[in-house]
């Protein structure tokens, strides 16, 4: 899968000796690397090469875009240049809601957005059972348009009525609301765009097929197990839902009435046997009392 930001210079002259280490180290100033941009300077005898690996990403585009500046000219003419990076590699982790999905399913799914997705690693806790998530090894596939220039999956997803979360480093922010790349739903400005199919993103065209009888339907999702009219009926049915939601919470509300009444009703019942447990226990202090002081008149 490469090594991440890593650069190799391979000795290409084969009538003149490599340089050594110190004199390549002094050699790369040219591509205004320094010492605090380098993470591992390295040798690699298989290659004949020096292999220079950098901290940050955007490093290593910058020192490549440089070496194609400065490639004809000496000393970085005695080199071939390659990136071992690739910047494309990502670990990606998936939670299905329901295990039992299998994972030839959640590989085709990640294989419309990644290339060479790897078999499935199970993540278990330190008991030893599986926690629900998978972990696989991918390349995204390149997308002039898309956010860095890959094609990335969406965070939440879902394969038929089986739905499921991923996350990956470096992964972009993703709305929960219109189903996208670039922002979070705290920021988005846009509403719902439409439906979720499986394996596939929400959607905003609506597109139009023809049954047995030629009757134009619209479907929202491109599917056909929904139409847009029930699926708009479903939308005006809101109201509906906003009116049974409201005679839910009255309900709630009378209820919570009620039980305040009734614990108040409790409340008092048990001050009154109190009292009276305790005007019990006065009156026999004063029987108690009143025989004393008969036995002591006797006397």
């Amino acid at each position: 899968m490469g090594i991440a930001n890593a650069i190799m210079f391979a000795w290409k002259e084969k009538e003149m000796e490599p340089f050594v280490r110190e004199t390549f180290g002094r050699t790369i100033h040219i591509l205004k690397l320094e010492v605090k941009d380098v993470l591992c300077l390295q040798a690699n005898p298989l290659e004949g090469a020096y292999d220079v690996v950098l901290h940050t990403e955007g490093k290593h585009d910058e020192v490549m875009g440089r070496v194609k500046v400065v490639e004809k000219a000496r000393p970085m003419c005695h080199y071939e240049v390659a990136s071992l990076a690739r910047n494309s590699f990502r670990v990606v982790t998936v939670n299905m809601f329901n295990p039992h999905v299998k994972e030839e399913e959640v590989r085709a799914f990640l294989g419309r957005y990644m290339d060479n997705v790897s078999s499935a690693r199970l993540l278990k806790d330190m008991l030893g059972f599986w926690n629900g998530r998978r972990r696989f090894q991918a390349l995204l596939k390149e997308d002039p348009g898309g956010l860095g220039g890959y094609l990335h999956p969406p965070a939440l997803f879902s394969l038929g009525a089986d739905g499921g979360t991923l996350f990956y480093a470096r992964q972009p922010p993703f709305c929960r609301r219109c189903m996208t790349y670039g922002h979070i739903f705290a920021s988005c400005g846009g509403g719902s765009a439409g439906c979720v199919g499986q394996g596939r993103t929400r959607r905003k065209t609506v597109v139009s097929q023809r049954n047995a009888t030629g009757v134009d339907q619209q479907h929202i999702c491109g599917g056909t197990a929904r139409l847009a009219t029930s699926h708009m009926q479903r939308l005006q049915g809101g109201g509906e839902q906003v009116q049974e939601r409201g005679m839910g919470e009255e309900m709630e509300r009378e209820f919570q009435t009620r039980a305040k009444g009734q614990w108040e009703v409790r409340l008092q019942q048990r001050r009154r046997r109190e009292k009276q447990r305790e005007e019990r226990r006065m009156g026999r202090g004063r029987k108690e009392k009143d025989r004393k002081e008969r036995r002591e008149r006797r006397r």
